[in-house]
């Protein structure tokens, strides 16, 4: 599978506390009319964090996004071909 990257543009070559920092600024930035509820942001990251697809506890490697990101908004869908688990 190829190495996607996530367009949120936060760099992947941060230390791991600075990288959780980066997405926690990122995330806030959202307008709240885009995101999901809390409760769905917790059930979202829940399973993404049983799947075999997350990558270093970070990224999915269907699309190469922070899931703590891409969890977030409410217009994105888990982007693991033919089985969306966040439905």
């Amino acid at each position: 599978m190829e190495n996607k990257i996530c367009r949120c543009n936060i760099p992947v070559n941060l230390q791991q506390d600075e990288m959780y920092k980066k997405i926690e600024e990122y995330i806030t930035r959202i307008e709240p009319d885009l995101c999901v509820t809390d409760d769905e942001y917790e059930k979202r990251l829940q399973i993404c964090s049983g799947c075999e697809c997350l990558v270093g506890g970070l990224t999915c490697q269907h699309c190469g996004c922070f899931v703590l990101a891409r969890a977030k908004k409410i217009t994105q869908a888990c982007p693991k071909p033919a089985d969306n688990r966040w439905k």
